[in-house]
């Protein structure tokens, strides 16, 4: 996330495990580790930009970034 940000590329995690909403940890008393499979998803995947108004060369620029770092 911090190299996208240096590279003036917004990121977000937009996925967070329900069992660790406040409200079900409260409710139905889950903890880290009920749900192994979705924490490792949510400890490992980032959103990048994508909206309706994005133009070819944001998208363009952001696959060229992605690609370099990955290299």
């Amino acid at each position: 996330m911090k190299k996208l940000k240096d590279l003036n590329i917004g990121t977000q995690v937009l996925y967070i495990p329900v069992h660790l909403q406040p409200y079900y940890l409260k409710k139905y008393n889950f903890k880290k580790g009920d749900f192994p499979n979705s924490e490792i998803y949510y400890e490992s995947c980032l959103s990048i930009p994508i909206f309706p108004g994005i133009s070819k060369k944001e998208i363009n620029f952001i696959v060229k970034k992605i690609n370099n770092l990955i290299k």
